[in-house]
C-alpha cells in the first residue's frame, strides 16, 4: 500500500490533464497482453500490419519486465491539454543521469534490455531513437482516432470536476478507482508489492485520466511532484457505435434519438462524440440537444474547444 500524505492547499490545487504522449506511451501495454485490454481489440486488429513500419523492438523494449514504464516517457503536464509535439521535445530533453535512473527503475532489477543498452554510452542518441520511434507510433496508431480519444478523457475531466465541487475529495477519489481511498488527509494507493508512507504536503496533485491503463497508477519515483493515471469513464465505449436501449415510455414521450441522447449524457459529451456513439449525423444531433436545453433536459459547458452536455436533475428524473 502506498500512502499519500495531503494538506488543504494540496487539494485546493488539485488539477486534471489529458496528455496524448501518456496516452502512446501507455497503449504500448495492450500488444503484449491483448487479453488484458480486450476493449482495445478494434485498435489492434485495425493497426496491427502498421507495426512493421515502425521501430517497433525499441518500443516494445520500453516496457519494463514487470510491466513498469520509465517515467520520464510521461513528463508532467505543463498544460491541462498539452501538444505531443512538445512533450517529446521535454522527453529529448531529459537529462541523462534521469534517463538511466529511469530505466533501471523500470527494469525492477532486471538488466536492461540490449535496445537500451546505449543509454550507458551514448544517451542523447538513445532519446533521438525514442522520440523518433513514439513519434512514428503516434502517427501510425493513435493521432488519426485522437478526436473521438481526447473526447472521452475531457468528458472524464468534466465529470471530476464537478464530483470533486459536489463531494470533496473523498467523493472524488473513493469513485475515481476502486484502488484510491481517501481516509484523514491521506491517499492510499493499491500499488501490488510497495509498502511506502510518503509525506508529500506542498506539491499539489495532477490526475491524468487514461484509455488504457485497467487500474490506478503513480510514478515509479515518489520524489516527483504526485501524479495519478487512472481508467477513464467510458473508455469501453470509444472503438464503436452501439446500440443504446432506452425505456419504452421515454421515447414515446420525447422521441427515440432524443431518448438515446439522454441515456447516453450519464457522463458529459460533446456534440461530436453523441454522433459517433449514436450513429447519427452532428447536425441531427445538434438540433436535438438544443430543444433539450431549452427544455430544462440539459446542461451545457465549454471545456477546451469543445462544449460538453450533461444532464440536468430533470433529465436524470426522466431517465430514471
Amino acid at each position: 500500500m502506498l500512502v499519500l500524505r495531503f494538506d488543504a492547499d494540496d487539494l485546493a490545487s488539485v488539477r486534471f490533464a489529458c496528455s496524448p504522449l501518456q496516452e502512446a506511451v501507455m497503449s504500448l501495454w495492450i500488444w503484449q497482453n491483448p487479453a488484458k485490454y480486450a476493449i482495445h481489440q478494434p485498435l489492434v486488429r485495425a493497426s496491427a500490419k502498421q507495426l512493421a513500419h515502425l521501430d517497433w523492438d525499441l518500443l516494445q523494449a520500453l516496457i519494463g519486465p514487470a510491466g513498469f514504464l520509465p517515467d520520464f516517457l510521461t513528463p508532467y503536464p505543463a498544460t491541462p491539454r498539452p501538444d505531443i509535439s512538445d512533450e517529446l521535445a521535454v522527453v529529448r530533453a531529459t537529462d541523462h543521469d534521469v534517463v538511466l535512473r529511469d530505466l533501471l527503475n523500470a527494469a525492477n532489477g532486471r538488466r536492461l534490455n540490449p535496445r537500451l543498452e546505449d543509454v550507458k554510452t551514448d544517451v542523447r542518441g538513445l532519446l533521438e531513437e525514442i522520440t523518433a520511434a513514439l513519434t512514428g507510433y503516434w502517427k501510425a496508431i493513435l493521432e488519426p482516432h485522437w478526436p473521438k480519444l481526447i473526447a472521452v478523457l475531457e468528458a472524464d475531466v468534466l465529470y471530476r470536476a464537478r464530483r470533486l465541487a459536489d463531494e470533496g475529495a473523498q467523493g472524488l477519489f473513493n469513485d475515481i478507482d476502486r484502488g484510491l481511498r481517501w481516509s484523514n488527509g491521506a491517499l492510499n494507493v493499491d500499488e501490488p508489492g510497495v509498502e511506502a508512507d510518503m509525506d508529500v504536503r506542498g506539491r499539489g496533485l495532477t490526475f491524468t485520466p487514461s484509455l488504457f491503463c485497467n487500474r490506478a497508477v503513480t510514478l515509479i519515483d515518489y520524489s516527483q511532484p504526485p501524479r495519478l493515471w487512472y481508467p477513464a469513464r467510458g473508455r469501453g465505449t470509444v472503438w464503436g457505435a452501439g446500440v443504446v436501449a432506452t425505456s419504452r415510455a421515454l421515447a414515446e414521450l420525447v422521441g427515440r434519438s432524443r431518448a438515446q441522447i439522454l441515456e447516453v449524457l450519464s457522463q458529459p459529451l460533446s456534440t461530436t462524440e453523441l454522433a459517433r456513439r449514436l450513429d447519427l449525423s452532428p447536425a441531427a444531433i445538434s438540433q436535438h440537444l438544443g430543444i433539450m436545453h431549452r427544455a430544462g433536459l440539459l446542461d451545457r459547458a465549454r471545456h477546451g474547444h469543445a462544449i460538453l452536455y450533461s444532464r440536468t436533475p430533470l433529465g436524470d428524473r426522466m431517465v430514471g
